[in-house]
């Protein structure tokens, strides 16, 4: 599987929270003002996270890149 990196601007994120409910298991709700990336353990990873990502989970994750409001999240290849 390649590798793909997803960022969240944490300036931008206004917690719309339109991704969580697109893909829960990468993205959630932490005690920050902006959403979080999680890992497939649910170990938080912060607002930047490289991981092998199947061609499903791209395309959750390219969806929800389109649908955040404010284009908060940023999907590139791998690091």
């Amino acid at each position: 599987m390649p590798k793909v990196t997803v960022e969240i601007d944490r300036s931008s994120c206004l917690l719309a929270a339109l991704c969580v409910g697109i893909e829960p298991k990468l993205f959630q709700i932490g005690q920050e003002p902006y959403v979080e990336l999680t890992d497939a353990s649910g170990t938080g990873q912060g607002t930047e996270y490289t991981f092998e990502a199947s061609e499903a989970e791209r395309e959750r994750i390219e969806e929800a890149v389109d649908s955040c409001p404010t284009r908060a999240i940023r999907l590139q290849a791998g690091k």
